[in-house]
């Protein structure tokens, strides 16, 4: 049996903002899982980014499976969920088209840790961090009812797992990230 391929493509989240190479997520996985991931994650990128770069950074890679980890950028500037969902949607058609599975990635959540309290800031904190929230549970439903793989990223992170920004996960954050797609990738591998 071949070595499987995975690409992931997302935001900062996924590209692994302020940690070295080695700790991302990505990386973990691919070698508790001996499989090859390719970290296509770009910081500040929205759904709509990923989208438009879908075939250069993804498809073009010929993946066994795609991990498709966006939404809070979108959020970041006030864009509905459904136009966000509709993205992933997009890009979940897409890769299906190329015979490659997708696998949809549930954001990590929003830990204000008081880097985002200046008063002059633009960004409305507690508003924020619900969208977020409400953005995984909808995400969540949609992968449920319309029956896609996916990987729940939320899943026992703890303020302590994050940078003082609250919202990029630290080492201890993209380790437990890696466990979680470990554990779902193990599942749909033997289902597949």
């Amino acid at each position: 049996m071949s070595r499987k391929k995975i690409v992931c493509i997302g935001d900062s989240l996924t590209a692994g903002y302020g940690i070295q190479i080695n700790y991302r997520w990505s990386n973990l996985l691919s070698s508790d899982l001996n499989i090859e991931a390719i970290n296509s994650g770009i910081s500040g990128d929205t759904t709509s980014g990923m989208l438009a770069r879908f075939y250069e950074m993804a498809i073009k890679h010929n993946p066994n499976y795609i991990i498709i980890t966006g939404g809070t950028n979108d959020i970041w500037l006030n864009l509905p969920n459904n136009i966000i969902i509709g993205n992933i949607l997009a890009m979940i058609r897409y890769a299906k088209h190329h015979n490659i599975i997708p696998i949809i990635g549930i954001p990590t959540p929003f830990f204000n840790q008081g880097d985002y309290t200046d008063e002059s800031s633009f960004i409305d904190v507690p508003s924020l961090s619900k969208r977020i929230s409400s953005f995984q549970k909808t995400l969540k439903q949609f992968a449920l009812d319309d029956n896609q793989y996916f990987i729940d990223f939320t899943l026992n992170m703890k303020p302590d797992m994050f940078l003082n920004d609250g919202l990029h996960p630290n080492e201890k954050g993209h380790k437990l990230m890696s466990e979680n797609a470990k554990l779902s990738l193990v599942s749909f591998f033997n289902h597949i």
